[in-house]
């Protein structure tokens, strides 16, 4: 029986209804669909049942559909959903087009997540064994006598990790002589986990209310810096909807920061590049039909938090350096520590720090977190205990807020008389309790305002207090003009008040000048003018003068040259009758693959560039010339971005003209002072000058064709029986057709070893009797 229907559930154009239909018989029902006018791709198989139009779990989430609580049929082990359970949802069933039309609301689609901030993360780079010194050279000479000293930083590595050790050696101004070590340490980075491990000098990491201090010993713990570019910090999250793929643009403080399409259905945008601090966002919807929605909303972002669920911790073993820079060897006692930080969620993140010792005992915690778009709060608290049975508290409380326009933050920390940590130890004078007030504001075009004030005590009793105002301002767009006023007063002694004016231009690209004016009460004025032209990034010359008048008289020149294996400086100084004059030198030597090497001081990474036989190559970092290949067509580039992309080129033209790269560029991401590995793929193509003779002994006529069977190509003859073969291959056979001969011959074994253009015969070309016709 036919009928006409207008909507039973589904609105049908003039449907067939069955006693089938009628009990529930399910129908097979292979369907173009389309999603809020939008077809999807190629039909899907789709089951009815009575009024109801079924799809499977795949086709819901190839669809991105929200899938019902539960299932309205199984069949053959796969669940199947009434469309008509979707939240909003309207279906038209067209029978002739075979064909239904499906319309629901955003909040029928499951969520899309899109980070904004997102990357590639490349591996790192084979690392090849490298070895380096860094060295700063100064000889000096004054009414003293001469001098000269040096500091040396030398290190090697590979993916094994990194040795190194530092010191300073010579004569000081203070009268110190002899050899100083400084630091020396093993170190091996895990990128991917995010950790450093430390064996020898290094530093601890320090709670927010602790002193840092160096150690001998081991440390291990989480560097968020091992991938550039992490964000360790919550970022705000940006929520909407779209019934439609649409265009997404996000504003931040009216700055378009980021844009792209999005699928329809809700979606949430992470990772928006934003600064810290206080903002606005906001972002704007626009469909294909060009109708834009606009939604905005505040934030407030701080470093200092953790993202949810991420820690943050360092663990540390051993000995507690003594009189560093003075002594090589003079460690104290042995202690332990560790720092543990937690984001519990996108708004709290708490602290823990304990460190022990044979002298005390000290553990504290803390907590820091965004109240909305007020600010940032953190209170901390500490206590300890020492050996001879002292015991002291110690608390902290900071906010800070941080805007476009106002900038302010307050904090505050006392310790008790009896409060120790292991950093205080051998340290005759520390800071028990600090107060510090700063506000800023900005004025636009007007520049910017800011106060501050610092009150510092002692745990000799003795109290400072600093208190300054500031205000900047651009002017023109290369001049910048500042001035400030700052009142010390401390116990004991008088108040002392100064008073600034700083005018700075910048005359070009590597050129600025400064002119300033000091008042101070009690004392005198002063004023200082000074010009400095920076040496080039490449190779060049730079300068700097400078004169003082007043309580500080002094003149000063100096003249530099930076070259590509180093820097050069000239330096004189004359102040109060008397004449000083320095000359210094740095750069760096090495040892990298087998190559020697000389350069500038490098604090980062090298590659190791091969270009496999080909001498004379320019060799480029980030596009700008860095060195040439050696006789084996080797180089190492120095100053490297250690796990960071870097971009390593090279001149084709300087290639061989039989010499293929596959790609100019590499794309290298070293570790810390380590030698990444650079090998350009390099093919090259053997082409021989083969001489073909004439059974008469006369050389092969120019311009006949000389078959290749084997390849199906053919060959052009030159003069004097000179013919061009590419890739010669041994007992490979060619024929040389003319309207006056035909004849072949044979190749013989090629000598590789005469390079890319080998000279080959002469061979004989042996007549070829032609075939009847």
């Amino acid at each position: 029986m036919w009928v006409c229907c207008g909507w039973l559930g589904l609105r049908v154009a003039c449907a067939q209804t069955s006693p089938a239909d009628m009990a529930g018989e399910v129908q097979p029902a292979i369907l173009d669909v389309r999603i809020n006018g939008l077809s999807q791709p190629a039909p899907r198989p789709l089951l009815r049942r009575g009024a109801q139009l079924l799809a499977s779990a795949p086709d819901f989430a190839a669809w991105r559909l929200v899938r019902p609580a539960t299932a309205a049929l199984q069949r053959d082990g796969t669940d199947y959903y009434d469309l008509r359970a979707l939240p909003g949802a309207q279906l038209q069933l067209d029978e002739g087009a075979q064909s239904v039309d499906l319309s629901v609301p955003a909040e029928a689609f499951t969520l899309g997540t899109v980070h904004a901030h997102a990357g590639d993360r490349p591996p790192l780079s084979a690392s090849a064994f490298g070895a380096f010194l860094n060295y700063d050279l100064a000889l000096q000479h004054d009414r003293e006598g001469t001098r000269a000293s040096g500091y040396f930083d030398a290190a090697a590595s590979g993916d094994w990790g990194l040795v190194g050790t530092s010191l300073v050696a010579g004569q000081s101004a203070f009268g110190g002589r002899g050899t100083t070590r400084l630091d020396s340490y093993f170190r091996r980075d895990d990128p991917a986990q995010l950790t450093r491990l430390t064996v020898g000098d290094t530093i601890t990491q320090a709670a927010a209310w602790s002193t840092p201090f160096r150690f001998g010993g081991v440390q291990f713990g989480t560097r968020f810096g091992l991938q550039p570019g992490f964000i360790s910090y919550p970022m705000p999250t940006l929520r909407g909807g779209a019934a439609v793929p649409s265009a997404v643009e996000v504003y931040v403080n009216d700055t378009l920061r980021y844009q792209r399409r999005v699928d329809a259905g809700p979606f949430a945008l992470s990772d928006v590049p934003v600064l810290t601090g206080a903002g606005e966002m906001r972002f704007a919807v626009t469909d294909a039909l060009g109708v834009q929605r606009t939604v905005t909303t505040p934030y407030y972002v701080s470093s200092n938090l953790l993202r949810a669920g991420l820690s943050d911790y360092s663990l540390e073993a051993g000995w507690t350096r003594l009189r560093y820079g003075e002594r090589s060897f003079d460690y104290g006692p042995p202690f332990v520590a560790g720092t543990w930080r937690h984001g519990v969620n996108d708004s709290v993140t708490v602290e823990a720090r304990g460190e022990a010792s044979s002298r005390s005992q000290t553990a504290g915690a803390g907590v820091t977190w965004v109240w909305g778009t007020l600010g940032e709060l953190s209170l901390h608290g500490a206590a300890s205990r020492s050996k001879d049975g002292d015991s002291g508290r110690l608390w902290r409380a900071a906010y800070t807020r941080t805007s476009d326009e106002w900038n302010f933050s307050v904090s505050r920390q006392v310790a008790s008389r009896g409060f120790t940590q292991i950093a205080w130890h051998d340290s005759p004078v520390h800071t028990d309790a600090q107060t510090q007030l700063f506000a800023g504001r900005s004025l636009g075009r007007y520049g910017t305002l800011g106060a501050s004030h610092t009150r510092l005590r002692y745990n000799t009793g003795e109290h400072i207090d600093v208190t300054t105002a500031s205000w900047s301002i651009g002017l023109g767009g290369n001049a910048w003009l500042g001035t400030s006023v700052a009142h010390t007063r401390q116990d004991g002694k008088r108040s002392i008040t100064s008073v600034n004016v700083s005018l700075s231009f910048t005359l070009g690209e590597r050129q600025h000048a400064t002119l300033s004016v000091q008042h101070q009460k009690p004392g005198g004025h002063s004023a200082v003018a000074e010009w400095v032209q920076q040496p080039p990034n490449d190779t060049g010359w730079g300068y700097r003068l400078r004169a003082a008048d007043g309580e500080n008289a002094r003149s000063e020149a100096a003249v530099d040259w930076r070259g590509r294996y180093g820097m050069l400086t000239a330096e004189a100084a004359r102040a109060q009758g008397q004449t000083a004059v320095r000359l210094r030198a740095s750069g760096a030597v090495g040892f990298a693959g087998g190559v020697a090497f000389a350069t500038r001081q490098s604090d980062d990474a090298f590659a190791l560039v091969t270009v496999p036989g080909a001498a004379g190559v320019k060799v480029y970092r980030e596009n700008q010339p860095w060195t040439t290949t050696d006789s084996e067509g080797r180089a190492v580039v120095s100053g490297l971005r250690a796990y960071e992309p870097n971009h390593i080129s090279i001149d084709n033209g300087d290639l061989p003209i039989e010499a293929q790269v596959r790609s100019d560029v590499l794309r290298v991401v070293p570790r810390y002072k380590g030698v990444a590995q650079a090998s350009f793929d390099i093919a090259r193509d053997t082409v021989a000058n083969v001489t073909v003779l004439l059974p008469d002994g006369s050389p092969l006529p120019p311009g006949i064709d000389v078959m290749r069977p084997a390849r199906g190509t053919s060959l052009l003859s030159g003069f004097h029986g000179l013919v061009s073969v590419d890739d010669p291959q041994p007992n490979e056979r060619f024929e040389a057709r003319w309207k006056r001969g035909h004849c072949r011959f044979t190749l013989g074994e090629p000598d590789r070893a005469a390079g890319a253009l080998p000279s080959m015969g002469p061979y004989r070309c042996e007549p070829v009797s032609s075939s009847p016709r």
